[in-house]
């Protein structure tokens, strides 16, 4: 009996693979295998996480991808070796296509910058922030907070005076005064500024809200 017949590959045409195609499951499964066996080597858990975006990003309309959470995974990453404008696009992107709740993974990502020693590029963040989400008074309270911690009063006065503005004009339905004004109260003195007529609004607010319960 004679052996199957197999066509011979040519220069212009490379030989076929014997492997099987692997499904969409299988692939997942693959690099997520990759990943758990990286750990804290973060150069391969890298290279499988910008693997496994790509595959989700290919197949955008399937459900077997949590792109918010390893986009998150693959930032942390990013910013252990120091690429921190690949973590910056990574949650940009992230944000932008939609995988992420709201301004959430954006804030996080600025705070670790600021905590971090890069205000520049946590600044970029703030901004797209502000920008998408502009009705999200908790960007006000959190931008204003990592400024005050880092002394630059007068930035932080800006993000807290906006955000009291809007907790004020909306009826503050977060319960964000109580953060608001205290905060941007010690900005004020920090900068030797008097309490002004904001300041005296969100006490009188708050001082109704506490009689009405």
């Amino acid at each position: 009996m004679h052996p199957p017949f197999r066509r011979r590959a040519t220069k212009k045409e490379p030989r076929r693979s014997l492997q099987p195609t692997l499904t969409l499951e299988e692939r997942i499964e693959e690099i997520m295998d990759r990943v758990s066996r990286a750990g804290g080597n973060r150069a391969e858990r890298i290279t499988a996480l910008e693997e496994y975006l790509a595959l989700a990003r290919a197949h955008e309309n399937e459900t077997w991808f949590d792109v918010g959470a390893w986009s998150e995974d693959l930032a942390d990453s990013y910013l252990a070796v120091g690429r921190i404008d690949d973590a910056v696009r990574t949650i940009s992107d992230a944000t932008r296509d939609g995988y992420s709740d709201g301004a959430e993974m954006l804030c996080e990502l600025a705070e670790k910058l600021m905590r971090s020693g890069h205000e520049p590029r946590a600044r970029v963040l703030w901004q797209q922030a502000r920008a998408d989400y502009p009705d999200d008074v908790w960007i006000y309270v959190q931008a204003g907070n990592e400024y005050s911690d880092i002394s630059d009063h007068a930035e932080a006065l800006g993000w807290l005076t906006t955000g009291l503005e809007l907790a004020l004009r909306t009826g503050d339905p977060e319960s964000a005064l109580e953060q608001l004004r205290p905060l941007r109260a010690s900005c004020l003195s920090a900068l030797g500024r008097p309490s002004d007529v904001i300041q005296q609004r969100a006490a009188q607010d708050e001082h109704q809200k506490k009689d009405a319960r």
